[in-house]
């Protein structure tokens, strides 16, 4: 998880090919706890995170969704969508990128890339190294 401006704020390291959206909950509760219980007040999202349950549980939480739909969900009644969690903003969702660009720099350090370390504890070590290393990168 990234700020607005691709400062990496939470990691959290699955098996291989695990799906991404059970982790949002648990992501997003320890971000806004290590950030002093600041919440963001939008979440962006690819398609990956399209879930009716996502959404509803960000708008209950007071974070306003950037979560594109599939093709083929609520084909038939996208403006009760749109009533429920509020209109697609596709200039806001451009921003999303931040968090790919922020991914990318952090596969610049060769270690983290090609994930030389064998257990998560030293790999999540690793990567916070490098995020700790962008940080203080940006600073100078």
């Amino acid at each position: 998880m990234t700020d607005g401006r691709g400062n990496v704020l939470q990691v959290i390291v699955t098996r291989g090919n695990r799906n991404e959206c059970p982790l949002l909950g648990p992501l997003l509760a320890s971000t806004i706890r290590n950030c002093g219980g600041r919440r963001p007040r939008r979440l962006a999202g690819d398609k990956g995170y399209s879930a009716d349950r996502i959404r509803d549980g960000l708008v209950a939480a007071g974070i306003r969704p950037l979560i594109p739909m599939r093709d083929t969900e609520h084909v038939r009644d996208r403006a009760a969508c749109e009533r429920r969690w509020g209109a697609f903003d596709k200039v806001a969702y451009r921003a999303r990128n931040v968090v790919e660009r922020a991914i990318a720099k952090l596969k610049e350090f060769r270690r983290v890339a090609t994930r030389y370390e064998k257990l998560a504890e030293s790999f999540v070590g690793m990567v916070n190294v490098a995020c700790i290393v962008l940080y203080l990168r940006q600073l100078s």
